[in-house]
C-alpha cells in the first residue's frame, strides 16, 4: 500500500515540474493560458531563489518559537567527539 502513496507523490511532483517548464517558463502552451503561464512563471521564480519569499511565509517563520533543543543541539555540535 505505501509503494502506491510514494508512487502516486512522485508522479504528482513530475507533473507539477512538467506543467512549470511547459506552461511557466515560456513554453509552447504560454500563449493559451497566459493566467496559468504567469502563475507558473512566479513559482519557478521562488524554486529558482530569484524571488523574494512572500511575507505571509516570512511571518509565519517569525512567529516560531526558538526551541531551546536546538540551541542545545547547536553547542554540542562544536565540542570534540569522545573517544
Amino acid at each position: 500500500m505505501t509503494y502506491w502513496v510514494i508512487t502516486v507523490a512522485i508522479v504528482a511532483i513530475a507533473l507539477c515540474i512538467i506543467a512549470v517548464v511547459a506552461v511557466g517558463m515560456r513554453g509552447s502552451l504560454a500563449d493559451r493560458a497566459p493566467e496559468v503561464a504567469n502563475v507558473l512563471a512566479n513559482t519557478a521564480r521562488h524554486l529558482n531563489g530569484d524571488a523574494d519569499p512572500p511575507q505571509g511565509l516570512v511571518d509565519f517563520f517569525d512567529e516560531l518559537p526558538r526551541s531551546a533543543s536546538s540551541a542545545r543541539s547547536a553547542s554540542s555540535a562544536t565540542e570534540p567527539p569522545k573517544r
